[in-house]
């Protein structure tokens, strides 16, 4: 019986709160343009930090990482290797963020939030098969 009230309880407090709670989770690969300055990212930082923090409070954010540094690519079967960042019309993937949404429809928009599209970034969404927990 105890179970069967704390789940009516859980279920309450999320309509009460008008979060919910999806099953399934996205990733947003994020793009910027090969020309991405520095003053880009400092003015792009706040809005981040902005919207991160709505995202948590909403209940969708599970993790992001950056990865502005330089990057390594292996090729072939002869494994060959080569410092080079991977460009696809000229834009460069420069972080991921995971994000629980109800369908793909709910991710997109999600996605239309980001700040680097201000800047002639991109985001690109995928659903994420079998979900990922956030290292505590």
């Amino acid at each position: 019986m105890k179970t069967g009230l704390s789940a009516a309880v859980v279920i309450c407090m999320a309509l009460i709160s008008g979060k919910t709670y999806a099953q399934k989770q996205y990733s947003l690969l994020v793009r910027v343009p090969d020309t991405y300055s520095t003053e880009q990212v400092k003015s792009a930082g706040p809005l981040w930090d902005k919207l991160i923090e709505k995202w948590k409070a909403d209940g969708v954010y599970v993790l992001s990482f950056a990865f502005p540094g330089e990057s390594y690519t292996v090729t072939g079967n002869e494994k060959s290797l080569k410092k080079e960042t991977v460009l696809s019309d000229n834009l460069k993937v420069v972080s991921n963020i995971v994000l629980r949404a109800d369908s793909m429809e709910q991710a997109l928009a999600l996605a239309k939030a980001c700040p680097v599209l201000l800047y002639g970034g991109k985001v690109e969404v995928r659903e994420i098969p079998k979900p990922v927990k956030p290292i505590e």
